[in-house]
């Protein structure tokens, strides 16, 4: 194992004298550096995908009105207003502005037989009031770090760790003012996700992606946490603490909770000349944690999982950016509102935007 790790170590070592990118026996393998444009694509329509996005949104249900906190007194939650009475109550316009990377490193490759390489993916997500002050509701972070491997230029698959984290907006949060509680914030640090994206023709791309959180991570809220979670910093179950910090009480999840999110979706493209190529896609979410019913108490393992659907349609124009995709679409969403602490609020809107992905 020592002969083999040095053996590793020195090949890599002599890597920078073939320059950033090298061919070797004829042209069979090659490596390198950096590239723009991962072996794994990232959906287009998902609301937190690692794209880059200007999406004007028009609300047909649920608007975010008040931010959901812990009530010691009480051990349950409560739902603050930031909005006064029925004040903007008629408004829908929001804008979703999210900045995205998908990009590749050390990439080795056997055309057209394997490719591999290291891969980072991230995204910062935000949404805005498209009334009033036009303020910040909320913002989010996620990155994905792991491997990305590809076969036969057909055959896309990942694995590695995912980390999100919500955050509320300070506009919204002044609204507020101070409370005894704290915000009920959602966040998944460290999850373990591994994904196989098929095109099984040159017009048809097919992905399902399975995540989890480890055992050794942090998460928000304390309702959702997996029983054998533990926290990081000194051992103990991270659900019985997190529900002592809350005022909450535990939770008796059944051993088959894990907290999964299943993704899976259908991208087609038809090719228009001169112009590029008709987008049609469709990506569906499954939350295991929809068995809380987002409160405490909620949990029943016979809950349901909860779903959401994104649906998008719109025109393709190819390599317009770099390497990069430009894609304008239409689309309608039915699931959680596009910001992570609004969690457990259920929206349906309209979407009309520019994404650009790799």
């Amino acid at each position: 194992m020592k002969r083999s790790l040095i053996t590793l170590i020195l090949l890599v070592s002599l890597l920078p004298i073939f320059g950033s990118s090298y061919d070797f026996f004829h042209h069979r393998l090659s490596f390198t550096w950096f590239t723009q444009e991962s072996l794994y694509p990232e959906s287009t329509i998902s609301p937190f995908s690692a794209t880059s996005t200007l999406n004007m949104i028009s609300l047909t249900e649920g608007q975010p009105r008040s931010i959901r906190y812990t009530d010691p007194d009480s051990g349950t939650y409560e739902d603050i207003p930031f909005l006064e009475g029925d004040k903007y109550a008629d408004e829908t316009m929001y804008l979703q502005l999210k900045t995205g990377i998908n990009i590749g490193f050390f990439r080795l490759s056997f055309p057209p037989y394997i490719e591999t390489e290291m891969a980072f993916q991230g995204a910062l997500n935000t949404v805005f009031q498209g009334f009033g002050g036009a303020d910040t509701v909320g913002f989010d972070g996620a990155f994905f770090f792991g491997f990305n491997t590809r076969w036969f230029d057909r055959i896309n698959i990942r694995a590695g760790f995912q980390h999100y984290s919500g955050h509320y907006g300070d506009e919204t949060l002044l609204k507020i003012g101070d409370q005894s509680g704290s915000p009920v914030e959602y966040v998944r640090d460290n999850n373990l996700l591994i994904g196989i994206s098929v095109n099984p023709a040159s017009f048809v791309r097919l992905y399902v992606e399975a995540s989890s959180p480890m055992e050794n991570t942090w998460m928000k809220p304390s309702i959702h946490i997996p029983l054998w979670v533990i926290k990081r910093t000194n051992g103990q179950p991270l659900h019985i603490v997190e529900s002592e910090h809350d005022g909450v009480s535990t939770t008796d999840f059944a051993d088959a909770y894990r907290a999964w999110i299943l993704n899976g979706g259908v991208e087609l493209s038809a090719p228009i000349p001169t112009i590029g190529a008709a987008f049609l896609a469709l990506d569906v979410l499954a939350h295991q944690d929809g068995q809380t019913l987002h409160m405490p108490g909620g949990y029943d393992s016979e809950n349901p999982w909860e779903f959401e659907y994104t649906i998008g349609a719109g025109i393709e124009f190819s390599d317009v950016i770099g390497q990069a995709n430009a894609r304008i679409l239409v689309t309608y969403h039915d699931g959680r509102f596009p910001l992570l602490n609004f969690h457990y609020l259920r929206s349906r809107y309209f979407g009309l935007g520019f994404f650009v992905s790799s």
